[in-house]
């Protein structure tokens, strides 16, 4: 979330990047947008773990999945030209890898050097550029994500997809606010998805099992659940799989359909 100019990224191909990969070491773990955030599951970099899912076969196993995956699956399926990460964190957890010619990352936190030191509600407000690929991973409370989530369909790209980070935790102690010092922490953002999943017939929503649930916005029509009465971590629980529309990285590439 910064203020100064950001420059496009020209992309050199999967193959050079792979390459890259192959030859960087990084954590898993990230602080950004304002709000300190660990993955609830540490999944070792690796091309398996970044690449688009389109150019390899077989799938790997779900736990060696990353979110950077998912991103570039999508950026390779629809041709993608340009991304907007909302809670950058440092740039080589996920923002560097990501293949995309124009790139602009949002955080407030001034040693990530993301290019806008803005908080996301900043940024969307002077905010001018639509995106055809957003990822909202910053302030994971969820009025805050709610917010993240309907101003960036504001700048999304008719065909545009947003990815919404942390949507699944898998325990009770990952998704209490605030952060209490959990090693593991997602927040609570899957109350803002859910909200979502009950009032926007006008979205297409479902949650990728990998990398502590990777929600998939896109334009389209959904089936709407009843507003949940029972906002506890219980509730969410037995209810998981409806809630959050949580599907395999089979059924997401499915959903995907053919590459033209």
């Amino acid at each position: 979330m910064r203020t100064r100019s950001v420059p496009a990224v020209a992309c050199a191909g999967h193959s050079v990047v792979l390459a890259l990969v192959l030859a960087a070491a990084f954590g898993a773990c990230h602080q950004g947008g304002g709000e300190r955030k660990a993955d609830a599951r540490t999944i070792a970099p690796g091309p398996l773990s970044l690449s688009s899912l389109l150019r390899i076969e077989p799938i790997p196993p779900s736990e060696k999945i990353r979110r950077t995956a998912v991103l570039n699956t999508l950026a390779d399926r629809f041709g993608y030209r340009s991304y907007l990460e909302i809670g950058q964190g440092r740039k080589e957890d996920n923002f560097n890898w990501i293949i995309c010619r124009r790139k602009v990352g949002v955080d407030p936190n001034r040693k990530v050097r993301a290019a806008f030191a803005l908080t996301s509600d900043e940024f969307f407000s002077r905010n001018r550029e639509s995106f055809d690929l957003i990822f909202v991973d910053g302030l994971h409370l969820a009025d805050q994500v709610e917010r993240d989530i309907l101003n960036a369909l504001r700048f999304l790209n008719r065909e545009g997809t947003v990815v919404v980070h942390d949507c699944n935790p898998t325990t009770e102690d990952m998704q209490i606010v605030p952060w209490q010092g959990q090693h593991a922490w997602t927040g609570d953002v899957w109350k803002a998805w859910v909200r979502l999943r009950a009032t926007r017939p006008d979205l297409k929503m479902s949650v990728v099992d990998v990398d502590s649930g990777c929600g998939i916005i896109r334009r389209g029509h959904q089936a709407t659940i009843d507003m949940p009465v029972d906002w506890t971590y219980g509730s969410f629980a037995r209810n998981r799989v409806t809630w959050l529309n949580l599907v395999d990285v089979a059924q997401f590439l499915r959903d995907l359909g053919p590459s033209p």
